[in-house]
């Protein structure tokens, strides 16, 4: 006798991974409070209204979420080839007709396209990588590179170089898991944080008076691929008191903010951080939104966040671990890698460990795009999730015939 199929309708969204959910949620709310105390005092009554745009849109995230969960993860993969090819497109129209802001050419009708292009490289290399009894090798590692790098020197253009290195450790977390070409990945790795290391000591020796002109000459050759707006961030970094009143002034009020919270904090909206301006308005509340959480509810509330961060992540690695297929499990690495990588960024250049770079705090910080590229990105997680309990379902209902 054969069976029919279980239907794939609304009833299956109880096999969403509610851990996920929940820590999602809880985030985006914090996002919503943090986004509101950042801006409460300002002078612009449309800052003072973010909060909603932002409480608004993260609804829409997760009804959109639900919607994309629903549907089937692997049919939306074989659309993959045209969303990366669109977000290609649309970061090539940035650099000829995006609209700058800030020094820097990001936006293009209203929409930020380096976002959208994360998430498209994700489902990229995670259908190429998917492929049913692929082997993979070198080849393989290669083609994921280019892949990669065509997105990352487009972005790097515009310019944004904080956020086109996010697509290396995703790319790279993704081929480990996959065990593409294992011993050959290792050492690009290891090849990278050589590179990463030569080029920080470069930057350092230019811009150090006593070094010998010759060595700084050296220097400065190795690092002429970089803006000077890029080396003055690494330089602010090594040298924090090189500039304080000036490009030093955003990192230093932060590590204030975050050290003066204490362990309870100061309360809501009684950051005097956030309040007096000493965090400017221009980044209260996306890249610097920890420095405020931080000051108002110290550590304790800090700890918090990231707990709701290793929820999330430990969840959506569990949903990868029981994915159906390949495709799913590499879905879900590139995904917690992604918001890992913001984080872990975002939350370390706050308190000093790590240079200034434009990288929001997911779920938290104010911002359109990066939102609802999140929200593409769980839905697509919560689609292995649902699509992973129906198969165990099926699995269940034919061994009971």
């Amino acid at each position: 006798m054969t069976r029919k199929p279980l239907p794939f309708g609304i009833g299956n969204l109880r096999y969403l991974n509610w851990f996920t959910l929940a820590s999602m949620v809880a985030l985006m709310a914090i996002g919503v409070c943090y986004i509101y105390s950042a801006n409460a005092f300002r002078a612009s009554q449309r800052l003072q209204y973010l909060f909603i745009d932002q409480a608004r849109l993260s609804m829409l995230c997760i009804v959109g979420g639900f919607t994309i969960a629903l549907a089937d993860y692997r049919t939306l993969l074989k659309f993959s080839p045209a969303f990366y090819l669109g977000a290609v497109v649309l970061l090539t129209c940035v650099i000829f007709f995006g609209t700058s802001r800030m020094g820097a050419t990001r936006w293009i009708f209203g929409i930020q396209p380096s976002e959208l292009a994360k998430i498209a490289t994700i489902m990229a290399i995670a259908r190429f990588l998917g492929r049913h009894g692929a082997a993979h090798d070198t080849w393989d590692l290669v083609f994921v590179g280019l892949v990669t790098a065509l997105p990352m020197i487009l972005v790097v253009l515009e310019p944004d170089l904080g956020t086109a290195l996010v697509f290396a450790p995703v790319a790279a977390a993704m081929l480990f898991v996959s065990r593409t070409a294992t011993k050959t990945l290792l050492t690009l790795v290891a090849a990278a944080v050589l590179a990463a290391a030569v080029v920080l000591a470069s930057v350092a020796a230019e811009g150090n008076p006593a070094v010998p002109a010759p060595l700084r000459r050296a220097a400065a050759g190795a690092t002429s691929f970089m803006g000077n707006y890029q080396k003055a961030r690494l330089l602010d970094f090594v040298f924090p008191d090189r500039d304080p009143l000036g490009r030093g002034w955003n990192r230093r009020q932060s590590m204030i903010a975050v050290g003066s919270g204490g362990a309870f904090g100061k309360g809501f909206l009684k950051g005097d951080q956030n309040i007096l301006g000493y965090i400017p308005q221009q980044v209260s509340a996306n890249d610097f939104i920890f420095s405020v959480l931080a000051e108002e509810k110290g550590f304790a509330g800090s700890a918090f966040l990231l707990v709701c961060y290793g929820i999330l992540l430990l969840s959506v690695i569990a949903t990868g671990g029981a994915a159906p297929d390949e495709s799913g499990r590499l879905l879900c690495v590139g995904v917690a890698t992604l918001v890992f990588c913001h984080a872990f960024v975002n939350i370390g250049m706050t308190i000093g460990i790590l240079p200034i770079t434009g990288m929001p705090l997911p779920f938290v910080s104010y911002g359109r795009t990066f939102l609802a590229s999140l929200g593409l990105a769980f839905g697509l997680v919560q689609g292995v999730a649902v699509r992973s309990g129906v198969q165990k379902k099926r699995n269940k209902v034919d061994n009971e015939h």
